[in-house]
């Protein structure tokens, strides 16, 4: 007697637990966009821009970077920076997103609406905190 190494349970549930998975993703992964962002340099916030309009500029004080926005999402478009990690970190747009060009010491980040009444659950305690984005200053 050969045995079979899946049967009709088995299908099932593998496309339940595939469709619980995409509903749980379509859940989770829809954000309100952002509408502004804030350029911070030394965790200080030296410039906030309206991400409605596509541009391209260079940060106040910083000609030697290029930041785009299109389509509602920033992005470092160029550095001079040597390994060019905050040019390949790509688009941000939703409310806590960030990215970072450490030898210039400048951060772009999405703030999150202090209005939101949205709660996320401690990892340790399981108990619901407010949303809070805390931006410590980079020392290099």
């Amino acid at each position: 007697m050969e045995r079979k190494y899946t049967d009709r349970k088995d299908l099932i549930l593998i496309i339940c637990l595939l469709i619980t998975a995409g509903l749980l993703y379509l859940l989770f992964s829809f954000k309100k966009p952002a509408s502004t962002c804030e350029i911070i340099l030394d965790g200080k916030v030296i410039q906030t821009v309206s991400l409605s309009e596509d541009q391209t500029f260079s940060p106040e004080g910083f000609p030697e970077i290029t930041l785009e926005i299109r389509n509602g999402k920033i992005r470092f478009l160029s550095s001079d920076c040597p390994d060019q990690i905050c040019v390949k970190s790509g688009f941000i747009s939703h409310p806590g997103e960030y990215a970072i060009c450490l030898p210039h010491r400048l951060m772009i980040r999405i703030p999150e609406d202090p209005s939101s009444t949205d709660s996320r659950p401690d990892a340790v305690t399981g108990k619901a905190v407010p949303n809070v984005h805390i931006c410590g200053r980079i020392f290099l």
